[in-house]
């Protein structure tokens, strides 16, 4: 039995051992993805479509590079997989899926638990025409980013289907016959580009829905652009809507642009225009905070922009920095000045909330007194709210000069704290000037010191303040005490010299004295009268009255001239006068004069040379 057994085995391996080396080959493994109808293997992975479509099964990572995936033939998926992981498919250049058989198609479908990931620099358009079949659907997540660009149409049924749909820096545009989009979660994020629309009447542009469990309903755009259109609210939320920054345009041909069953959020800057025929707004809270919301309503009817279920309310730390509304009757009115705020009343409201800060002041140095800081003109007390911007300031204060410059407020919380440095006045100078004046109209040398004045000036210093001037006073007086302190140099006494010392008594007859010589000496005419003498010199007397005359003979009166010229008489011989009488009382009476008038011009002399000194 056993060498039966054993001639069975040998025969087997002979046998074998016969066959072609091809019927022992491995069988090429394939995957659960489909592109354009045909099945990925380990043999066509690298080679698809004229090397067109590559799939890498480490990564899960589909390639489309310049692709066109446009079987009719097959009323089936342009793209489809079944693989228990998430599906990346990499663009590069132009690629499109097409799914023109009115029977169905998709153009890229996942099962319920796969999820897609698009990225890449390329394009990718799809357009499937199809009764009820989408563009992209999954149940699990899909997620468009890097700087794709996707482009889809789908005339029957939805442009993007799934559980989260998120848009990352992509642009997208998804046009649904029910809805651009129909998820659990949107996310538009990081300056993303979107629009979506919906062609059929009753249909959203977004329609973002709640799971079984009751989770999601939720859109959140951040920091992108999007453009919605449809019949119903182009954003329609179950859950919370929230803008954060970017700008959203959403326009419904029938009713409210917006609508949230949750709360409404709109910060970050963002930008949000509305137009619909019914108010715009939600069944939750509506908040604002930094952001430029214009809400329009087009209906005929006077039918408000805003519903008045949710008003807007400005959240603490921001504030209305612009508002105007249009009421029914086409009249604009500032809500600002008006101090109408009443949002959910106008046809149309366009309104810009600013975010500020509380912006503190400190003045320094401390101790200052009646300090008054103003901002744009406004006097400030304690602090302010600013919006971040440039402002003038201006701030006084008691013996500082005033001050005025700019202040920059930014969302940086170290520009909320704003320090003014006051600078003190100069100290007055007045009193050491005056006293330094005073020093130098003084002639040092008539000083027997005049060192403590010099010092006193050297040590006055000129860089003092205001809350100094107690010791600018000191140097004033300092210099004052230094002068009162002075002591003269000694004068000496001036000696008196005359010029010329008058004699008492001439030893001898007096020189250059005078001599009276009468002109003309009267004559003893005893048959005539004598006829009036010249005037004489002040200091000659009348020659001797005459014997032979019994008149006496006239006298010489020094300042009565003769009012009639007096006949001249012969000359008197000087050596023989006619007259008996003697000369001696004249030369006596001239000798006399003489000595008492060189005293006199002595004493003249010496009082003039005296006061002349």
């Amino acid at each position: 039995m056993k060498k039966k057994l054993f001639a069975i085995l040998l025969s087997i391996v002979m046998v074998a051992g016969l066959l072609p080396a091809t019927a022992l080959a491995a069988e090429p493994t394939v995957y659960d993805i489909w592109v354009d109808g045909v099945q990925v293997t380990s043999e066509n992975k690298d080679n698809l479509f004229s090397g067109t479509v590559s799939y890498d099964p480490a990564t899960h990572t589909l390639s489309l590079n310049n692709a066109t995936l446009d079987n009719d033939t097959m009323s089936d998926y342009g793209i489809k997989t079944t693989i228990p992981s998430t599906l990346k498919i990499r663009l590069t250049g132009t690629n499109s899926i097409t799914r023109t058989d009115p029977g169905g198609g998709v153009g890229i479908y996942l099962n319920y638990s796969n999820s897609v990931e698009i990225t890449g620099d390329g394009t990718l358009v799809i357009n499937v025409i199809g009764e009820n079949y989408d563009g992209i659907s999954t149940g699990a997540d899909v997620k468009i980013s890097d700087k794709a660009n996707v482009t889809i149409n789908a005339e029957g049924g939805l442009g993007i289907a799934g559980r989260m749909v998120e848009i990352d820096g992509a642009t997208v545009n998804s046009t649904g016959l029910y809805a651009g989009i129909d998820a659990h979660w949107l996310k538009i994020i990081n300056g993303a580009d979107v629009t979506l629309k919906a062609t059929q009447d009753g249909r959203n542009g977004a329609y973002i829905r709640k799971d079984q469990e009751g989770n999601g309903g939720d859109i959140e755009l951040a920091a992108s652009k999007v453009k919605a259109t449809s019949y119903y609210p182009a954003l329609f939320a179950r859950g919370n809507l929230t803008v954060n920054g970017g700008e959203v345009n959403c326009t419904s041909t029938a009713d409210g642009a917006i609508w949230a069953k949750g709360n409404i959020l709109i910060k970050g800057g963002a930008k949000v225009i509305t137009d619909g025929k019914s108010p715009m707004g939600g069944n939750g809270t509506f908040t604002v905070e930094e952001a430029e919301i214009d809400a329009k309503n087009t209906n005929e009817n006077n039918t408000p922009a805003i519903s008045d279920e949710c008003v807007p309310v400005i959240a603490d730390g921001y504030h209305l920095n612009y508002a105007k509304a249009v009421d029914s009757e086409g009249t604009e009115i500032d809500l600002l000045s008006s101090g109408t705020q009443d949002f959910a009343k106008y046809k149309n409201v366009h309104f810009i909330t600013k975010a500020v800060y509380p912006v503190s002041f400190v003045v320094t140095p401390d101790g200052l007194t009646n300090v008054v800081v103003k901002v744009n003109g406004q006097e400030v007390t304690g602090s302010v709210s600013l919006e971040a911007g440039t402002y003038p300031v201006e701030v006084t204060a008691d013996n500082c000069k005033a001050y005025t410059g700019n202040i920059t407020i930014t969302p940086d919380t170290a520009t909320h704290t704003q320090t003014i440095a006051m600078t003190y006045l100069p100290a007055d100078y007045t009193k050491v000037d005056a006293a330094i004046a005073k020093a130098n109209a003084l002639e040092k040398d008539n000083y027997k010191d005049f060192s403590a004045v010099e010092e006193a000036i050297n040590a006055v210093v000129r860089d003092k303040n205001i809350t100094e001037q107690g010791e600018v006073d000191a140097m004033a007086k300092a210099i004052e005490d230094a002068m009162a302190a002075l002591v003269k140099k000694p004068t000496e006494a001036p000696t008196a010299t005359p010029t010329a010392t008058p004699t008492a008594a001439p030893s001898a007859s007096p020189t250059a004295a005078p001599t009276a010589t009468p002109t003309v000496k009267p004559t003893a005419t005893p048959s005539a009268s004598p006829t009036a003498v010249p005037t004489a010199t002040p200091t000659a007397k009348p020659t001797a009255t005459p014997s032979a005359s019994p008149t006496a003979a006239p006298t010489a009166t020094p300042t009565v001239k003769p009012t009639a010229t007096p006949t001249p008489a012969p000359k008197a011989d000087p050596n023989n006068p006619k007259t008996g009488s003697s000369n001696l009382p004249v030369v006596f009476g001239s000798a006399a004069l003489v000595l008492s008038g060189g005293a006199l011009a002595a004493v003249l002399i010496y009082k003039k040379k005296r006061h002349e000194k």
